[in-house]
């Protein structure tokens, strides 16, 4: 909104529409299909609580097909946009699966988890360099949400956490405080745009060959600061509250 006031970026009204009515607007993807999801939790717990082992894992290899296979064989667009509440519904019934069924997930398969979790993460790599040799202008197409390589990494990485024990750490609750923050703000209609245009350009970037390593160097540098922006919105915010009650009562 500075920048804005500032007149350092422009505005329209669509851009102005997206950034206060999000929701509406579908601005903030995740956060209009999380709010979508949200309504639909009872009856999605009541098909969880119904569901026996046998029919739930028939429901989830379903799913698995539909999200992470078909987006990958031509004229079939059982799915055609993976970021919406229908994935969402997806990743809910993983999750309740591995609630329900959580003696069956414990810490002595963590290994399992591990190598699942690295075999993902190197198959995504590899088929990096392949599919880029065969069609370069497609080498990312087992890094999209709909990737099977990425629902199992996520699925292994979640267990492996689910499997360890982290002690509290304050520094980390903060930084992790913030994760919606980072996403609000990186993703915002206005500066969107002016972000990945003009700062990044990350057009200019996608067919050099140390592509990921810049895509890793972006996104800490676009989370550290957009951190940063949240630590002095909450100081402002906490010294605001502080004076009000000081000298307003």
């Amino acid at each position: 909104m500075l920048l804005v006031v500032f007149h350092v970026i422009p505005m329209n009204t669509k851009d102005a529409l997206k950034s206060f009515l999000p929701v509406l607007t579908g601005n903030y993807w995740y956060v209009s299909a999380y709010i979508g999801m949200y309504i639909l939790v009872p009856y999605m717990n009541l098909v969880i609580e119904h569901l026996n082992k046998k029919d739930f894992q028939k429901l989830l290899s379903t799913l698995f097909v539909m999200f992470s296979l078909l987006p990958y064989m031509k004229n079939i667009t059982v799915i055609t946009n993976n970021n919406s509440v229908i994935n969402l519904v997806y990743i809910y019934f993983i999750g309740g699966y591995l609630r329900k069924y959580n003696d069956d997930f414990s810490k002595d398969k963590i290994k399992y988890y591990i190598l699942s979790f690295i075999g993902s993460l190197v198959l995504m790599l590899a088929s990096i360099i392949v599919i880029d040799f065969i069609k370069p202008n497609h080498w990312f197409a087992f890094l999209t949400t709909s990737s099977p390589l990425e629902a199992i990494a996520g699925i292994s990485l979640f267990l492996i956490v689910k499997n360890t024990t982290i002690s509290y750490n304050e520094i980390i609750n903060k930084i992790a405080a913030s994760t919606f923050a980072v996403y609000l703000i990186h993703c915002q209609a206005i500066f969107f745009p002016i972000l990945w245009n003009k700062i990044v350009r990350a057009d200019q970037w996608q067919s050099i060959p140390y592509t990921v390593g810049y895509e890793l160097l972006v996104a800490c540098v676009i989370y550290c600061s957009a951190t940063l922006i949240d630590f002095i919105r909450i100081y402002i915010l906490k010294t605001y509250l502080k004076f009000k009650v000081r000298f307003v009562g």
